[in-house]
């Protein structure tokens, strides 16, 4: 049976969709606009010793995981985080971001909080206990009690309600990085 926009809950659906979608718009404009006004890359053959190991006291950029299930979320952040100067991973289940090999340091997360398999939190969880924690940013565009009172209990260094604007995004990052130096069992 299909739900109709009559009843509350399609009124909801619909009310969810539409703010997911207007996420996406916002955060690819703005993703858009910073990759404007970043400076032209040298071209591949311009680049000296192209696949080799950084020599001793080169700074690699910092590294964002982004774990969520919608696949046009993960492209967005992925291109705005990228556009910011970071190295970012995307992730769309819990379970393959648990069984891959994270930095040491120099790492943070942004984490959806509503996830298959497990929330957002209970993977952060997982990963603390295995001595694997990350500072991590929590995003949902739920804003029901539930979601409010597990943001409320975790760790996270920010919660953000979907829609969210790319300054806080970044301001967020910037913090949990400052974080990732700390001895992550105590993340």
């Amino acid at each position: 049976m299909e739900l109709g926009s009559r009843t509350p809950k399609g009124r909801a659906l619909h009310r969810e969709e539409s703010e997911r979608k207007s996420v996406m718009r916002i955060v690819a404009s703005l993703a858009r606009q910073r990759a404007a006004r970043r400076p032209e890359r040298p071209s591949k053959s311009a680049k000296s010793n192209a696949g080799e190991k950084p020599a001793i006291g080169t700074i690699r950029p910092a590294t964002v995981l982004v774990v969520d299930d919608d696949p046009s979320v993960l492209r967005s952040l992925k291109r705005l985080v990228s556009a910011s100067g970071f190295h970012v991973k995307t992730f769309g289940t819990p379970s393959e971001l648990l069984a891959s090999e994270l930095p040491g340091s120099n790492a943070c997360m942004v984490v959806d909080i509503d996830l298959p398999e497990m929330t957002g939190i209970e993977m952060c969880e997982v990963l603390k206990g295995s001595g694997r924690g990350l500072p991590t940013i929590l995003i949902t565009g739920r804003t029901d009690t539930r979601i409010r009172s597990l943001a409320a209990q975790s760790d996270a260094v920010a919660v953000l309600f979907k829609p969210f604007d790319e300054e806080p995004l970044l301001e967020a990052i910037a913090r949990a990085l400052a974080l990732s130096s700390v001895n992550r069992s105590d993340i």
